[in-house]
């Protein structure tokens, strides 16, 4: 058994959008149609892909590349002293922007999850699926972000807010099934028994989408690799394509 994760994933999210000029606002509009500022957000980004004719949400953030480690990695790097960065800001600070940095954080987390995936399958691990649990899984969009960047179906279960209660109902049932020998119920057995069917969401099948992703990474895992000699330094193309160059330290 291996682990590896990452921290504070919602309270990133909730950092990047409170400290956005527009977050009050967005937060009141909200309130007003009676949503979390999360399922508001989503909205917006897709009102706002169909505005500009935009083909995915992904695109319209094609220039913007977030780098999330503000309070340190946990995995698979392991180093406290990390920070984020972000790069492709503009002078804009409306409700538009707070929209596009919040995706570029959900992206970030997704990506992270491949980091932290392929990492695992170079040590011996074959990850095939990614099974969540918490209030995240009812983000839709991080959800297929997270299938996206992954490039691996995730599993959603069905009672979204009792996972954890139902993880420990599955142990009582393995304790109460023991008999006068000693022998209990396979647990295998009673998670089969008790889970029921929730969700699929597979990872998107567009070519240019998944190019985006892909390079958004190469990006990402060069950026977190440096020695006492250089640093990468990252490049937005016009086009939306990213790449890194070596340098020198001082630069």
């Amino acid at each position: 058994m291996a682990e590896g994760g990452q921290s504070s994933t919602g309270s990133l999210l909730h950092n990047v959008l409170t400290t956005h000029p527009s977050y009050t606002k967005a937060l009141e509009k909200s309130n007003e149609l009676s949503k979390d500022i999360f399922e508001y957000l989503n909205e917006h980004l897709e009102a706002l892909r169909k505005s500009e004719n935009s083909p995915t949400i992904g695109y319209l953030a094609r220039h913007l590349f977030f780098y999330g480690d503000k309070h340190g990695n946990r995995s698979p790097i392991a180093d406290a002293a990390m920070r984020g960065a972000i790069v492709g800001l503009s002078m804009d600070s409306s409700i538009d922007d707070l929209a596009l940095q919040y995706f570029a954080a959900m992206e970030f987390i997704a990506q992270q999850t491949r980091h932290i995936i392929e990492t695992l399958n170079r040590q011996g691990h074959e990850i095939t699926s990614i099974f969540m649990s918490g209030g995240q899984c009812k983000n839709n969009i991080l959800m297929h972000l997270i299938a996206d960047a992954t490039g691996y179906p995730v599993v959603i279960p069905r009672y979204i807010d009792a996972a954890v209660v139902l993880g420990a109902a599955m142990l009582g049932a393995k304790a109460a099934s023991v008999d006068s020998k000693g022998n209990t119920e396979s647990l295998w057995a009673i998670m089969d028994r008790m889970s029921k069917p929730g969700k699929m969401v597979y990872p998107t099948e567009n070519a240019n989408e998944k190019r985006l992703l892909g390079a958004k990474y190469e990006v990402s895992c060069a950026g977190v690799v440096s020695d006492e000699d250089s640093v990468d330094l990252l490049i937005v193309v016009d086009a939306g394509v990213f790449a890194h160059v070596k340098g020198p330290a001082d630069v």
